[in-house]
């Protein structure tokens, strides 16, 4: 825009200066004239700024279209969620243009879209300064409506593999004027509407499905398939806002069935554009999160570190003891598999101690097969908990029970998996494990149950198993262990 008045201004100029040699000079007036003129315009053009407010969180570069005179230009403006700026630091533009803004940004007016759609977010001016620098205010908020699903499983090993919506106003096209979040020639209510998952159930990970605005309630069916197998929901939601989040929350229960826990609609939803660098593929020494991510760098909701991987999914152990001291349950309370050794051989032992007797030592590592009949051999401490949590009786406070229920995807550890943590923090091991982790110290509960209502307890120092923990008075540190 600077360049056209530039232009305009050059030619003022030149024809208050030129002419043929015999033509009268232009007068003083006439050349202070043009001078003001020119000085006007500048004064109309200035760097532009955008201050936003609303629903633009985490984005770092928006789309903006500046119109003057007729004229339409689509830019990029890039800076932090509170301040943005020219991508081309030079623009300078009429402090009487009109200014609306969006994200992503869109180099045209319309675009034609199909479900799964993400969010997109408008901005409109709610006021303007005009000083060193065109100041605009401007107000951003999601064109889209959100319907949000969150599911658990009674199973802590259930695997969801992907969900598929469909309802009969739910719209999978249409076209959309992204500078002023409308949305025309909406199609193709009915049709199926698939997000893909690849995650435990209980991950507390949300399913997002980000919709077309619609005024009327509706009728909806969700399908969700879990361990290969497909589970519906049919059910009615609200109106679905511009700006709005309904949540809905599902539990697998022991049967199969997918039934609805709650609901909520949240009609003023803060978005949130930031989104959390998660690793293509797994590696061990990668960070599992509270909300079911694994990335990379450790950050303020890790909980676990991955130890054991095929790339997409495995075990991580928690970062830090839970604080206290808890006993395993109820001396009644078992999984229905008791381990009556350790190896096949004996039920007590220090593991890999060349101090000790030929009687007393224990031979461990990963790799060496143990009998799934034994505590050592038995892997799956996550299939164990889960028996366990399906026989327990009431809350049962101050139990390890009672812990694991407040954090998704987490379970007690068998025995044979606490002694493979105790093998990779050793020196021999060369895992680098005890630098990501808080040190262990002291004795250890296991979900690997023992005869007589005992259970199998590890001391993580010298790396000492006994059997012959009460179950019901035993007191014990907690390490969870967490399924990914």
């Amino acid at each position: 825009m600077s360049i056209r008045y530039s232009y305009m201004i050059g030619v003022v100029l030149i024809c208050a200066s030129c002419g043929r040699s015999d033509e009268k000079r232009p007068s003083l007036e006439q050349t202070r004239a043009a001078i003001e003129v020119r000085d006007a315009w500048r004064d109309e053009l200035k760097p532009v700024e955008i201050t936003a407010s609303g629903a633009i969180t985490g984005a770092d570069r928006i789309g903006v279209r500046l119109t003057s005179d007729g004229k339409m230009d689509f830019l990029a403006f890039v800076g932090t969620p509170d301040c943005f700026q020219p991508e081309q630091a030079s623009l300078i533009a009429d402090t009487a243009s009109a200014v609306s803004a969006c994200w992503p940004l869109s180099p045209s007016d319309t675009v034609s879209l199909t479900a799964p759609f993400s969010d997109r977010i408008f901005g409109y001016e709610s006021g303007r300064t005009v000083g060193a620098r065109l100041s605009l205010q401007m107000k951003f908020q999601s064109s889209m409506a959100l319907l949000r699903f969150c599911i658990e499983s009674d199973n802590l090993t259930d695997v969801l593999e992907s969900l598929t919506l469909k309802g009969e106003y739910i719209a999978t096209r249409g076209k959309y004027i992204p500078y002023n979040g409308k949305w025309i020639e909406k199609s193709g209510e009915g049709m199926p509407v698939g997000i893909d998952a690849d995650c435990l159930a209980n991950s507390s990970r949300s399913h997002d499905f980000y919709l077309i605005p619609c005024d009327a309630a509706s009728d909806i069916v969700l399908s969700a398939v879990v361990n290969g197998k497909e589970y519906f929901l049919k059910t009615k939601i609200p109106p679905l806002s511009a700006g709005s989040m309904t949540q809905i929350n599902l539990k697998m229960d022991r049967t199969g069935q997918l039934l609805p826990k709650s609901s909520w609609v949240d009609n003023q939803y803060k978005r949130d554009l930031r989104k959390v660098a998660v690793v293509d593929t797994v590696k061990i020494g990668h960070y599992f999160r509270k909300d079911g991510l694994v990335v990379a760098k450790r950050d303020s909701i890790t909980v676990a570190v991955v130890f054991q991987t095929d790339g997409r999914h495995g075990k991580a152990v928690a970062i830090e003891d839970i604080p206290g001291t808890f006993c395993f349950g109820d001396k009644n309370l078992t999984s229905g598999t008791i381990f009556k050794s350790i190896d096949g051989q004996r039920n007590e032992g220090i593991i890999n101690d060349s101090s000790s007797s030929e009687e007393e030592r224990l031979i461990y590592k990963p790799e060496i097969p143990y009998s799934e009949n034994t505590a050592f051999g038995h892997k799956d401490g996550a299939e164990l908990t889960s028996r366990l949590l399906n026989k327990k009786k009431g809350k049962e406070d101050g139990t390890m029970l009672a812990e694991i229920e407040k954090y998704h995807c987490s379970y007690i550890p068998s025995l044979s998996e606490m002694a493979q943590i105790f093998y990779l923090l050793q020196p021999y091991a060369h895992s680098h494990l005890s630098e990501l982790i808080e040190p262990f110290e002291g004795e250890y509960l296991t979900c690997s149950e023992s005869p007589d209502h005992n259970f199998y307890g590890i001391e993580m120092g010298k790396g000492i198993v006994m059997s012959n923990y009460s179950k019901q008075y035993a007191k014990l540190k907690l390490r969870l262990f967490y399924l990914f």
